[in-house]
């Protein structure tokens, strides 16, 4: 039985390697028949779709980016520019499945050895690229190097999918003295690319964030054109498909300010390093604005760079407690201080017929007593009895007290809307602070909550400009205003803007919109004039650091109180006297010493170079010279 039981085995194991056998041959054509199927189901049922989708791989639609336009200053000098620039992207469906693309970008390196890459920001950024969509471009790294371009040029083979794409930056060569006018720009994040790609923006554009970039956005940016491209497997550009539909792009147009690049240059030097503060300089003919100077300020081209490095510049500017972000010419606002005692002055000669040469009933002891409240005068011996040119001289807060509890403050808001105060300008810039008045309406409104009640001794306040606050711009166009004698203009900055073809868009001589001061006899303007040439002019006169030579200059210091810290330094001016074409504001931040002595050498240097150096302040300056003397304000 054993033998039998040994002769069965060579059976047994023969009809198993035959069952195994078969069972491995339908293995196999089961295989072999899902394949089959496969190949049928994508090349004959669903060949003609997939056929124009490979060719749609090969043929893509490429923007051709319009070059934004550049911003000039009234001279020609550029203030903004283009300058080219490489960034390297990726399209995730052109990276082989398994292909070591990561790998392969880390071993790029510059000719100092340099990585183009860190392996931690590599790896999510090309998730984040994977995430957003296959077959779109995500760009890795911006701003790369040309050392770094031709490095992936040379082994373009090694790194399938990846893009080398060429942009244009934005180039700001003057810096930080216009980086409150011109702005800057920014790409666009997620939460504004879903309500501006319908636009025609595209997912890595760039945009203006703040300034003239922003202001005038829909002129600089042009229009983008397209072009059909064929590329390889590997996504390398092969080239321009010439028999497919293309547009051409339209340059942005160019814009042309009224600003002199120089003389913004010279405002923003003439401040310290430790200082902080606005100055504002423009033609009271028209309203064009010759320099607007916030200090300190951020280079604007940082904002150009590569993000990691803009990122880390950003948030050192946002935690800077100078707040070199903030435009303090059109938005930061100041008590006045004595700047303002011109508006009372004028009020009370045309509307309450007091003279400029008649004294108040009391003479300045150095204090003034309303009820049981005593109010100082800066100057604490006195300043004794005074008419309206030697209190505007001396600045003296006695004398305006009294005129103030004369005025009422309806009055004293009049006068300060005629000349262009406690309200928006209207300047071509994206944002502006309105100021405040006050006044009992508006402090009674204002303080409601705090139960804070207007009394009458807040007129003496209110007539020494420590009530109220304005803006820098606004104080120009005030100092402006009681020059011009006839009307206000609004302020701007663009002049003109034009086409890659020079052919003029738009175009203004003057502000939008003017305002007459007709109301106000020439009498009443006159006898503010002689008040402040006293102030500058003359021995004693306490803006005399402001002086030109050969041009009379009026104006006035002041001195606000900061409850933040030491008093502000104000000071504002007009030249030439007689038909001004130059006003200016300037305002210096908790400097401790009066508009005399920090404010008025700023104004000063502004002033002797726009009479000294600018062709069209040489003319004037020509022109004052030959006026008689009998029509010079004496």
């Amino acid at each position: 039985m054993a033998k039998a039981i040994i002769a069965a085995l060579p059976e047994r194991n023969r009809q198993e390697r035959a069952r195994r056998k078969n069972v491995l041959l339908i293995i196999v054509a089961c295989m072999f028949s899902i394949l089959i199927l496969r190949l049928f189901y994508v090349q004959i049922i669903h060949g003609e779709r997939n056929f124009a989708q490979s060719v749609d791989n090969q043929v893509v639609q490429e923007t051709i980016k319009a070059p934004r336009g550049v911003i000039y200053d009234r001279n020609g000098v550029i203030i903004a520019q283009n300058r080219p620039s490489y960034a390297v992207g990726i399209i995730p469906i052109l990276v082989p499945r398994g292909f070591p693309i990561v790998n392969n970008l880390l071993k790029i390196k510059d000719s100092n050895g340099e990585a183009l890459f860190d392996s931690t920001q590599l790896v999510g950024a090309i998730t984040r690229a994977r995430r957003r969509g296959s077959s779109q471009l995500a760009i890795l790294r911006e701003d790369i190097s040309f050392d770094f371009v031709s490095v992936i040029n040379e082994h373009s083979a090694e790194l399938p999918g990846i893009i080398l794409e060429t942009t244009m930056r934005r180039d700001y060569p003057i810096g930080q003295s216009v980086f409150h006018i011109t702005g800057y720009l920014s790409p666009i994040d997620s939460a504004q690319f879903d309500t501006l790609r319908f636009m025609g923006y595209e997912r890595n554009d760039f945009i203006g964030i703040a300034g003239i970039e922003l202001q005038y956005e829909s002129d600089l940016r042009g229009q983008d054109g397209f072009h059909f491209i064929e590329r390889n497997a590997f996504g390398r550009r092969l080239g321009v498909l010439e028999n497919k539909p293309s547009r051409a792009a339209i340059r942005g147009y160019d814009v042309h300010l009224t600003i002199d690049a120089r003389m913004q240059q010279i405002a923003y030097e003439a401040f310290g390093e430790d200082m902080r503060g606005a100055v504002v300089a423009l033609d009271p003919r028209t309203g064009e604005v010759l320099a607007i100077v916030s200090f300190p300020a951020v280079n604007p081209n940082i904002f150009s760079l590569e993000r990691r490095v803009r990122d880390l510049e950003w948030r050192r500017a946002v935690g800077n407690p100078a707040r070199p972000l903030t435009n303090r010419a059109v938005i930061g606002t100041y008590p006045p201080g004595s700047t303002f005692k011109m508006v009372p002055a004028l009020a009370a000669f045309n509307s309450l017929g007091i003279s400029s040469t008649a004294r108040m009933p009391r003479s300045c002891l150095g204090s003034f007593r309303i009820g049981t409240r005593t109010a100082r005068c800066h100057n604490h011996r006195g300043c004794g009895p005074l008419n309206m040119y030697d209190a505007l001289k001396v600045s003296c807060n006695v004398y305006f007290y009294q005129l103030g509890l004369r005025l009422g403050d309806s009055l004293i808001n009049h006068y300060s809307t005629l000349l262009g105060l406690g309200g928006r300008t209207g300047i071509d810039l994206p944002v502006e602070s309105a100021g405040f008045m006050s006044g009992r309406e508006a402090y009674n409104a204002r303080f409601r909550n705090r139960g804070w009640v207007w009394t009458e001794g807040l007129l003496l306040d209110m007539a020494i400009g420590q009530q109220q606050v304005f803006t820098p711009l606004q104080l120009a166009v005030m100092v402006g205003a009681l020059g011009n004698t006839v009307e206000r203009f609004q302020p701007f900055l663009a002049k003109k803007i034009v086409d890659a073809n020079d052919d003029i868009i738009f175009e203004r001589d003057v502000g939008d919109e003017r305002f007459s001061l007709e109301e106000v006899s020439n009498a009443a303007f006159e006898a503010v004039k002689v008040g402040m040439r006293t102030s500058i002019e003359e021995v004693g006169g306490t803006g005399r650091r402001a002086r030109v030579q050969g041009i009379t200059v009026g104006g006035k210091t002041g001195t606000a109180q900061n409850p933040h810290g030491n008093s502000h330094a104000l000071f504002v001016a007009t030249a030439p006297l007689e038909n001004p074409s130059i006003a200016v504001a300037v305002v210096v931040e908790t400097a401790d010493g009066g508009g005399g002595r920090y404010a008025a050498p700023i104004a000063g240097a502004i002033m002797n170079y726009y009479f000294n150096e600018t062709d069209k302040g040489r003319e004037v300056a020509e022109i004052y010279r030959r006026l008689p003397a009998d029509r010079r304000v004496r």
